[in-house]
């Protein structure tokens, strides 16, 4: 979906303007994300390429929190999941190719050997913490994040590890 995600920031389109999306994938996301066409269920969305790549060009960031009933039902989105089709390439491990084609014209080809977070294309402290605040907001106060991340930052220099563990408990 990384491919998908930086279209949206850098291009930033009009999702009813999409024509087609093509999108050759691996088959770890073949096997993982190709369970549900459609899903109705927020749940089924995690396991939806179809869902997943829309959410991406729609929104610019798919985060644990937008995997709602709500969301994949959304109108917008179920127009823009029909109109993406998906091919096992397994040459292509873990990483996409991409082909999107406007209304207008415009066509988009991408191709991403490492999807962001592996070993040869990481990410940043900056963006670790991004996702770790997405997800860790559904289950513990936001002050305590606040103080959990530099205390993760830095962790070598935590005395007690006690201290983070205290953080993490909902409370």
């Amino acid at each position: 979906m990384n491919l998908l995600e930086e279209i949206r920031t850098r291009v930033n389109p009009n999702i009813d303007d999409v024509e087609k999306i093509e999108l050759d994938i691996g088959p770890v996301a073949s096997t993982a994300a190709s369970m549900y066409r459609e899903p109705k269920l927020g749940v089924q969305g995690k396991f939806s390429v179809w869902f997943l790549a829309a959410l991406a060009l729609a929104e610019g960031d798919v985060t644990v929190d937008k995997f709602t009933d709500e969301k994949v039902n959304d109108p917008r989105l179920v127009n823009l999941m029909r109109k993406i089709t998906t091919k096992l390439d397994p040459r292509i491990g873990f990483g996409a190719r991409l082909y999107l084609k406007m209304k207008d014209g415009r066509e988009f080809k991408e191709f991403l050997a490492k999807p962001k977070g592996d070993p040869d294309n990481p990410l940043t402290f900056e963006e670790l913490s991004t996702k770790y605040r997405n997800a860790a907001k559904l289950a513990i106060p936001e002050k305590n994040i606040d103080i959990l991340i530099p205390m993760i930052k830095e962790i070598e220099r935590v005395s007690d590890i006690n201290e983070i563990v205290r953080l993490t408990i909902k409370g």
